[in-house]
């Protein structure tokens, strides 16, 4: 296998060959590009899943042998990768969209008008 340095995009190694080389990496928790992309995740496997399963019909089993007592199982939660959100980052709607439009133009004609 020939191993390539950033240096040897353009030359040995294109462009279309990285976003190939990119696009077919495995979307296996082995591939460092799939830890980057999933660092809250990348851990839970297919079994870790299913003991989750099975540790919660246990919990429930035991819970109903036990009269109903108590508070109820609750399932074992998978940690998720969302993106922290930015605050205005996205309009809320129509009219915030609008507004948004306005200031970029009152912004755009001052900058302009300076000239």
């Amino acid at each position: 296998m020939t191993s390539y340095r950033l240096d040897d995009i353009g030359e040995a190694f294109s462009w279309c060959d990285l976003r190939d080389f990119i696009t077919n990496i495995p979307p296996t928790p082995d591939s460092a590009f799939y830890r980057v992309k999933h660092p809250q995740s990348w851990w839970w496997t297919p079994e870790i899943d299913f003991l989750g399963a099975v540790l919660t019909a246990i919990q429930w089993g035991n819970w109903q042998r036990g009269g109903g007592r108590g508070d109820k199982p609750q399932a074992v939660k998978r940690p998720l990768d969302k993106p922290k959100a930015v605050k205005g980052s996205v309009p809320q709607s129509g009219d915030d969209l609008i507004a948004r439009k306005e200031a970029l133009k009152k912004s755009m004609e001052r900058t302009q008008g300076g000239n």
